[in-house]
């Protein structure tokens, strides 16, 4: 247990020296009345539209003898309309299914939109090599998040329908909305 809150606060370091992240704070499984320690940044002028999304990290509390399943959440809107769950559900469904890792998902109250990602690592690595993946990871995670939450957004604002945000991922649609 103690390994992973090093890697957490390894990773709080580097994410500490981003200048879009404004806040940044390691909690104790204790202090959150859960399974595990997390770390939690505000993370400000992200995607499209400069948003402030949460970035949380953490190492899940579980996981075969030696694996480490560390996971990179990120919520990108906590009030989805209820009228827009459906579209935001098939958008997030059918982009995932272009994306290179991670998903984009609704949480379970259905007003959350996230991208959560998850990497495994063989917890005998070498703690530096550990540090480096965790971060790539991370830092992975945080770039495939904003780069293609600008197509979701388009349909949020009902600027284009979900076969039209396909069509742009392909490179098959003339639609004027612009996803990045």
């Amino acid at each position: 247990m103690d390994m992973k809150k090093e890697l957490l606060e390894a990773l709080q370091m580097k994410l500490k020296a981003d200048r879009s992240v404004e806040d940044i704070s390691l909690f104790t499984a204790e202090e959150l009345g859960a399974p595990m320690d997390m770390l939690r940044a505000k993370i400000g002028e992200f995607g499209p539209d400069l948003i402030n999304v949460l970035g949380e990290f953490f190492f899940m509390p579980f996981g075969d003898e030696g694996i480490l399943y560390f996971t990179t959440v990120i919520t990108l809107s906590t009030s989805l309309p209820k009228e827009a769950v459906p579209d935001m559900a098939a958008a997030a469904a059918r982009l995932d299914y272009y994306l290179p890792f991670g998903c984009y998902a609704l949480g379970d109250n259905d007003r959350n939109l996230i991208y959560r990602y998850t990497a495994l690592f063989n917890e005998n690595e070498e703690k530096e090599k550990l540090d480096a993946s965790i971060s790539t990871a991370a830092f992975g995670a945080l770039s495939v998040a904003e780069k293609f939450m600008g197509y979701l957004l388009l349909v949020l604002k009902n600027e284009i329908s979900v076969e039209e945000m396909v069509g742009m991922l392909l490179g098959t649609n003339n639609s004027n909305g612009s996803a990045q």
